[in-house]
């Protein structure tokens, strides 16, 4: 699951970013573990948010509204690009998450991540992003995410 910095200068200020922009997710290589089934490629326009925690009060639990709406963007997107072949049994999953560098770095800083010399480590954290497509997807791209078994 790589994580690459890609520029970001035309579309930085809409919340979801055009479909020609880099800045996006591409969730590729969704297929089931048989060699004959078919590999699906979707492309999710916009920031992938990690994962929220679950909340919990008045013996409740809720998700945050933001989690929420960047799982029904995913869905959106899934529908539109690749309908709901909802795949059974084992699957391989593979999540390449394009972002921007920080506004605040300096122009060298900038061009060597761009070109791959300097890779993300700071948050959000790759395993929390994944949970994010991986929840929206159940019930349209699979069953549940469970069936999982490689990313």
């Amino acid at each position: 699951m790589p994580t690459n910095f890609v520029c970001t200068k035309h579309c930085r200020k809409q919340p979801f970013p055009c479909t020609a922009c880099p800045f996006r997710t591409i969730l590729s290589g969704m297929k089931s573990a048989a060699s004959d089934c078919p590999v699906y490629r979707l492309t999710i326009p916009g920031l992938l948010r990690a994962k929220g925690r679950p909340r919990f009060g008045n013996g409740r639990t809720f998700t945050y509204a933001k989690t929420v709406q960047a799982e029904k963007h995913i869905q959106r997107h899934a529908i539109e690009q690749i309908g709901k072949p909802c795949l059974t049994g084992p699957l391989h999953v593979s999540l390449m998450i394009n972002i921007a560098p920080p506004p605040s770095w300096s122009r060298k800083k900038t061009a060597d991540a761009l070109a791959g010399r300097i890779l993300p480590t700071s948050r959000p954290d790759i395993d929390n992003q994944m949970k994010t497509a991986a929840d929206a997807l159940n019930g349209i791209a699979w069953k549940d995410d469970a069936q999982i078994v490689d990313a």
